[in-house]
């Protein structure tokens, strides 16, 4: 089975939930087709209302991801806690994957993600999301809807109830040894002697491919065994495109192309994965320096240190951090080919740095296996609750400001009796005073 980054955390929070004696049986709904099957849990499509009402009956947490509440609007105003799986904020990946169509185009595709991230922080009972740049992301957006007030913040002054760090994780099992047969008998260029350096993940437009492969072509007076391998090029989801096409053109531009560079065709299945990546030496990922890089999470990262390969990571996101203060791997400055070129040449000519760091990427990865990772997750599962100040009657959210989610702040006899709970009749009078024109009412107080 193919599948990308929301689909396998979705899957692998499923089963560390599914593993836990207090949470009990777990579900996965899916609005598309399911051709997956598994042991620890139970993997339904979901294609009509009374789909989902029957798989809903008899459960205590709904987890969603994406814009399920917008496309599933009877799970925003059921009595049941939700859990608003953030860890992908798609609203600073649309502004770079938007910016070739007509800006009418693009404003509107970025528009309906906020409204979408408005209706799902609205009415979300917990926030997870994938790191601490993360968390004060979702914090200032909650703040904007009113849900930082003191309902939640009494609860837990740190709002650790309302929104908590579930960082994408790794499997507790060892990997599958690498073969390298996989790599020389898709490229015959690749022998066993090279150093593979190993992309892992799609090519989009907030990645810096071209960096990568110009670094690498500089580096072949110095590290001629240096192969760079591209292994996801085609998406599994239809419609996404996997940008591969500018790499390409500088690869060939420079001579390396079927060379010292190469693009697989298609996309590892999730289950090979491990095969693959133990089949190069080292990983790597490259950014571009703008906003999504610094809430990103590069969640292919945390494969390659599952199979012990060392990192070469451009900063600017949490993750090259973590890698840099772990030892797990090398850093550079985006966009400098020198930078990138010379942390290549070192893990590709020095086997003992490369051993060395490659340690340290193994026990990197021991931190994010997903039964850890995924504790406060489990933790809500296990005592489910609704967010304190969702679970006021209508009037004492008007108080807050908050808004029915998809609506205006309450409707008008809800503010009207809001104003009357808060200050009584001449709060009543001032507000209504103060909507009144400017020569009828006195103007506003």
């Amino acid at each position: 089975m193919r599948m990308a980054g929301p689909a396998i955390r979705t899957l692998e929070l499923a089963r560390a939930l599914a593993r836990d004696e207090r949470v009990g049986p777990v579900s996965v709904a899916s609005l598309g087709a399911v051709e997956l099957t598994d042991d620890a849990v139970r993997l339904v499509p979901v294609s009509g209302a009374g789909t989902l009402a029957g798989l809903l009956d008899g459960v205590s947490v709904v987890v969603v991801q994406g814009d399920v509440l917008g496309l599933r609007p009877e799970l925003v105003s059921s009595a049941l806690p939700i859990v608003v799986d953030a860890y992908d904020p798609f609203h600073l990946e649309q502004l770079e994957q938007t910016r070739g169509l007509p800006e009418e185009t693009r404003r509107a595709v970025v528009r309906d993600c906020i409204t979408s991230l408005n209706l799902q922080l609205s009415r979300a009972d917990l926030v997870l999301c994938a790191s601490r740049r993360q968390r004060a992301l979702w914090l200032g957006h909650l703040a904007a809807l009113g849900r930082l007030n003191p309902v939640t913040y009494d609860a837990a002054a740190d709002l650790s109830g309302l929104v908590a760090v579930v960082p994408f994780g790794t499997s507790a099992l060892p990997p599958a040894p690498g073969d390298r047969t996989l790599l020389t008998a898709a490229f015959p260029q690749v022998t066993a002697d090279d150093v593979v350096a190993v992309w892992g993940g799609g090519i989009y437009e907030w990645l810096d491919p071209v960096t990568l492969v110009r670094a690498v072509a500089d580096a072949a007076a110095q590290a001629p065994r240096l192969k760079l391998v591209f292994l996801g090029t085609k998406h599994p989801v239809p419609g996404i495109d996997s940008t591969a096409a500018d790499a390409r053109r500088v690869a060939a531009e420079l001579g390396v192309l079927d060379e010292t560079v190469f693009f697989a065709e298609g996309w590892v299945p999730y289950a090979e994965r491990d095969r693959w990546l133990g089949a190069a030496d080292l990983a790597v990922t490259t950014h571009w320096d703008h906003l999504e890089t610094e809430f990103a999470f590069r969640t292919r990262v945390l494969d390659a240190l599952w199979c012990g390969l060392p990192v070469v990571s451009t900063t600017g996101d949490e993750l090259a951090d973590v890698l840099d203060r772990a030892g797990a791997g090398l850093v550079v400055p985006p966009g400098d080919v020198p930078a990138l070129r010379d942390a290549l040449v070192r893990l590709a000519t020095d086997d003992a740095l490369r051993a060395e760091v490659a340690g340290a990427a193994s026990r990197l990865a021991e931190r994010f296996t997903w039964d850890r990772v995924s504790a406060p997750l489990a933790d809500f599962c296990a005592a489910p609750r609704r967010a304190p100040d969702l679970d006021l009657d209508p009037v004492a959210r008007v108080q807050l400001g908050l808004r029915q989610p998809g609506t205006a702040v309450g409707s008008p006899w809800q503010r009207v009796q809001a104003a009357l709970r808060e200050g009584g009749p001449a709060l009543l009078t001032r507000r209504l005073r103060s909507r009144l024109p400017f020569g009828l009412g006195g103007g506003a107080l």
